[in-house]
């Protein structure tokens, strides 16, 4: 009677909490399954919080100061009042340094109140400087738009114009140059006299807006013309006469994103007039990705499966054991969660994990994966596993990875990768196939270790500190191991040994600073004139040695004589030109490290013997 009633108990037990294990699973689902819009719209108000406040605003705010100091500048008032020529040219000085300040500035002006341009500082790309345009090339604005509107301004207030393509000579310059205007009227006495107008490059400004791994981003005017498109190719197309109609892209929702809802079944709209205050009177738009929602939705249904299965296997032996002392399983399930939830977080922080679909695609990270790579988890997952991907890791490695893996064995390996930042982390990585009930392969996961310290310690050990050079120890190791590939395979190998001419004469007459930055240069200008198989290295205070694999006498010798004349041409800061000479040899069958380098010295004394500056190859 006992057994029975421990057996009525014990299954009891375990069916009840398999029915709570699955109804809460599902009720869960369902919640998650309806908060999943609710997390849509808050991941769209974070990202359009971040292109308007955090990339758009301070943009506009910076050109907005920028003209404001010019307008209140005190030579630009006395200027207005008198024309004094002196003021002038003070002025030109004032908007060349404010043009320069800022990139993305193509062109600052002071127009008078005839239209005629008067002052004009012009930038012809992003990456050159800005210079003043000569009087014979300034022209009369007084038939332009932007010159219309600011003149009938009746005070000073910042004016912007409409986001358009940059127009030249009445046309619109190809490459297109996306730009807004941004001015504010001068007045003497109560008179209009003229404005400062700044032409701002928006090109990158819109380009930095646009990317987001969740959302397809638009900005249109108050016509439904578009200003931003994900195509680039519809981007200004009321100006470029591309045509593409709203509701191509929003065919449910254009008329109410044109009425100015703020959102509906597959859009969320933020008004930008707080911002470009101008008659475009313009509205980001925020297009919900179908990776993302199909991102949500899979991670739900993981997330739920896992916890309900989990909560299955918990659940199991604590009704067996619920069924003996219902106090003592209370506590019990309290503690296992409490543990669960601090092994989990304890993973999640020092563990550097990642899952992957097979596509490549993250599905989940660590915390301690994001910390290192220095990518939030949004950021990461739903991209592929190649966002890290460093492009000085051979792509042999990545081949061996992916057949290792996709055969269904794991993979081990060192790889280099590279952070939101730019900077390179290592990783000692493990790479483990997941496969079903079937066998087949569904998902990765990776776990690896830092070993970024270790690789900077290696990196120290080899290189010369002051010019960023292979050292001695290091040329020694590669010269070895290439002596003995030109042994085992009859391949040719060249070395060239150079020599600063009079270096001595340079740290004595203008010390040894100047003598380092020599060395810097130096190294630099040989690093440029080598190639990638080439290993150079500082060999000793002025002396340099490069190793040329799978070289013979013949090329040797011309990227020797073209490494001279580089340097011989190269004006240097403070001493100005310098010389070097070079002593050449190339391995023969009888060669070893050391008769190789030998050879090389005895050119080398040779070169320096007969009047320096000059290329000598050894010969018997």
């Amino acid at each position: 009677m006992d057994k029975n009633y421990k057996s009525y108990f014990l299954g009891y037990f375990i069916i009840f909490g398999i029915i709570i294990t699955l109804l809460s699973s599902l009720i869960s689902y369902k919640i998650h399954m309806i908060d999943i819009e609710g997390s849509v719209k808050k991941y769209a108000q974070e990202v359009s919080i971040s292109r308007k406040n955090y990339i758009l605003q301070p943009h506009i705010d910076q050109m907005d100061d920028i003209v404001n100091s010019i307008a209140n500048d005190q030579a630009m008032k006395d200027f207005v009042q008198t024309g004094n020529l002196l003021k002038k040219r003070e002025l030109q000085n004032l908007f060349l340094t404010l043009t320069n300040s800022n990139k993305a500035i193509m062109q600052t002006r002071f127009i008078d109140a005839n239209g005629q341009e008067v002052i004009r500082v012009n930038r012809d790309n992003g990456q050159s400087l800005p210079y003043i345009v000569k009087e014979s090339d300034l022209q009369n604005k007084k038939g332009r738009d932007y010159f219309q509107a600011v003149s009938k301004l009746n005070r000073p207030v910042i004016w912007h114009s409409k986001l358009d393509l940059n127009i030249e000579n009445g046309k619109i310059e190809v490459p297109y140059r996306p730009t807004i205007r941004i001015a504010v009227p001068l007045f003497n006495e109560g008179k209009f006299s003229g404005m400062v107008i700044c032409n701002m490059l928006s090109g990158e400004l819109f380009k930095s807006v646009e990317n987001s791994p969740m959302f397809d981003l638009f900005i249109i005017d108050k016509e439904g013309n578009y200003i931003l498109h994900p195509d680039n190719k519809y981007s200004w197309n009321k100006y470029t006469g591309v045509k593409r109609e709203l509701y191509e892209d929003f065919p449910e929702d254009a008329s109410s994103i044109l009425a100015g809802r703020a959102s509906g079944t597959n859009f969320f709209a933020y008004p930008l007039n707080s911002i470009l205050n101008n008659d475009d009177k313009a509205i980001l738009i925020l297009k919900p990705k179908a990776t993302m929602i199909s991102s949500l939705k899979n991670t739900n249904k993981i997330v739920t499966v896992i916890v309900a299965l989990l909560s299955l296997l918990i659940s199991i032996p604590l009704a067996i054991y619920a069924a003996r002392s219902p106090i003592k399983l209370q506590r019990a399930l309290h503690n296992s969660n409490v543990e669960l939830k601090r092994f989990s977080d304890i993973i999640d922080r020092y563990v550097i994990s990642a899952t992957t679909k097979t596509s490549g695609i993250i599905t989940s990270i660590s915390t301690a994966f994001a910390n290192i790579s220095g990518f939030s988890k949004s950021e990461l997952i739903g991209e592929k596993m190649n966002i890290i991907r460093h492009p000085d890791t051979p792509k042999a490695v990545f081949q061996d990875l992916w057949n290792t893996i996709l055969q269904g064995s794991s993979w081990e390996g060192e790889i280099q990768n590279k952070a939101k930042s730019g900077d390179s982390y290592w990783l000692e990585q493990t790479i483990i196939p997941i496969k079903d009930e079937n066998g087949t392969i569904t998902s990765f996961m990776s776990v690896g270790t830092d070993h970024t310290a270790k690789k900077e310690l290696e990196a120290i050990a080899m290189v010369d500190k002051l010019t960023h050079l292979y050292n001695r120890r290091k040329m020694d190791e590669c010269l070895y191991i290439e002596v003995e590939k030109s042994k085992r395979y009859s391949k040719p190998l060249s070395l060239i040994m150079i020599d600063i001419d009079y270096f001595k004469k340079v740290n004595d007459t203008y010390g040894h600073q100047t003598g380092d930055a020599v060395l810097q240069k130096v190294a630099e200008l040989i690093n440029n004139n080598t190639r990638k198989i080439d290993c150079c290295a500082r060999y000793g205070g002025e002396e340099f040695l490069i190793m040329c694999p799978e070289t013979p006498e013949e090329g040797v010798l011309t990227l020797a004589e073209q490494i001279r004349r580089t340097i011989e041409a190269y004006e240097f800061e403070t001493v100005k030109h310098l010389t070097i000479s070079l002593g050449v040899s190339t391995y023969s069958e009888t060669d070893d490290m050391m008769t190789l380098i030998k050879k090389c010295d005895e050119a080398l004394y040779k070169a320096k013997h007969q009047g320096r500056n000059q290329v000598v190859f050894y010969a018997k």
